[in-house]
């Protein structure tokens, strides 16, 4: 009855349009409070505490405030520019362009909205401009997007690491290969296509840009994107080799934000004080939902669903892959109505005991969920990037949006089977 309540209300909740954070707490203490009593709801202000002031949740708000510094800097358009330099002048090489600068500014921008904002409204336009079509322009940035919730530093993957209590280094560190081969994929799909349009009579050469590609210098490019690609490197380098936490890391990446930025003579009084407003609000937004999301796992925990969940599937005699592919198909759905960060810290505590039972590895589960949750940004109604990149041009249509995504979604399955056939893809940590 208890997970009934629970179940119910959370549902209502959000479909009343009730924010993440509050639907999990209003829900998880109705649960708590029929099991336990009114006494027994005390307890939710230790969880909460407990949650919030742990010290790798430090590495959460110094990562969104690297992102709005770097998203404040104007780096974004310098980055797409570079990597056309050297990338252009391939087949679809404005879309490979975009995917590369998607890949890169994901891994300082940590959030697949920041880069579809970012990239969509630099890249698009000149995609439109060289004659791709609308499905190819706003499918190919909105797709590569969610590059951010997998290449480190990804918020969704840190999040992942709390609520299941695996280490946060070696998620970054497993999720690196499985985000570069992704990033070669779609770039592998935008090139058959193009070239595949080359046949067709009356193609009209869609990468015209060799001139504008000859006023930037491969030095210039460089010195463009070298700052950001360094700070990346900094960032996951000192974490992949030992030489610092995820926080302490972040913090470097605040300091690599703050020298770029000043660098590009975008730094300001105005323009910091703008980045933090911005990264607190977003901050508040993603704790609350952590702290709720947790007593709303003790409420389960209490109820002992979790451990009923493992031992329901295990009763049923499921083979191990067949029960992989209905928790990968129900996320999928799920992502449809929820935001990745949302989904991972519901449905993460629910299903992580069972897969642990069928001998999963956490860290690869890690990364093969955040190749599912890159469905979710993706996929009406709630993907979010379909519209920010709708809205980034003028012009462009939701289902233009979502029909140049289809292709990427196939893409990003595939890309599921393949670290399920080459888990050792995961095994950099």
């Amino acid at each position: 009855m208890m997970v009934l309540i629970v179940i119910a209300s959370l549902l209502i909740l959000l479909a009343l349009g009730t924010p993440v954070a509050f639907s999990l707490g209003i829900s998880a203490l109705l649960g708590i409070v029929y099991v336990g009593g009114f006494s027994a709801s005390f307890a939710v202000s230790d969880i909460i505490w407990g949650t919030v002031s742990e010290f790798v949740l430090v590495a959460i708000p110094l990562f969104v405030l690297m992102s709005e510094i770097i998203n404040s800097s104007g780096v974004g358009k310098d980055l797409f520019r570079s990597v056309d330099k050297w990338f252009g002048w391939l087949p679809g090489g404005l879309a490979i362009s975009a995917i590369v600068a998607g890949a890169i500014f994901g891994a300082v921008s940590g959030t697949a909205v920041g880069v579809a904002a970012v990239i969509g409204s630099v890249a698009i336009p000149e995609m439109m401009k060289r004659n791709y079509s609308n499905e190819m322009s706003s499918g190919t940035v909105a797709a590569s997007s969610g590059l951010g919730m997998i290449i480190p530093p990804s918020l969704p993957l840190i999040m992942y690491g709390v609520v299941t209590e695996t280490s946060i280094a070696d998620l970054f560190s497993g999720a690196l290969i499985p985000g570069i081969v992704i990033v070669l994929m779609m770039c592998a799909y935008v090139a058959f296509v193009l070239l595949k349009e080359r046949k067709k009579p009356g193609f009209v050469r869609v990468d015209s840009t060799a001139d504008e590609r000859k006023d930037l210098s491969f030095g210039k490019s460089l010195a463009l994107a070298g700052p950001v690609i360094f700070l990346i490197v900094v960032v996951i380098g000192s974490i992949y080799n030992g030489i610092a936490t995820p926080t302490e890391a972040a913090a470097i990446g605040v300091f690599g934000a703050l020298v770029i930025s000043a660098m590009k003579g975008s730094l300001s009084l105005k323009t910091l004080s703008e980045a933090l407003v911005k990264s607190t609000k977003t901050n508040c937004m993603l704790l609350a939902i952590l702290a709720f999301a947790m007593v709303f796992s003790y409420a389960l925990s209490n109820a002992q669903v979790p451990q009923q969940v493992a031992e329901m599937v295990i009763s049923a005699e499921l083979n191990k892959w067949t029960f992989f592919i209905i928790v990968m198909v129900m996320l999928f759905f799920l992502g449809m109505l929820l935001d990745a960060i949302s989904l991972v810290i519901i449905a993460v505590p629910i299903i992580f005991p069972a897969m642990l039972a069928y001998g999963f590895d956490p860290i690869w589960l890690g990364v093969v969920i955040m190749v599912n949750m890159c469905f979710a940004v993706i996929t009406p109604p709630v993907g979010l990037c379909l519209y920010v990149v709708r809205d980034s041009v003028a012009g462009l249509t939701l289902s233009q949006v979502i029909r140049g995504t289809i292709p990427f979604i196939v893409l990003y399955a595939a890309a599921i089977v393949v670290l399920s056939m080459f888990p050792s893809l995961t095994a950099l940590y």
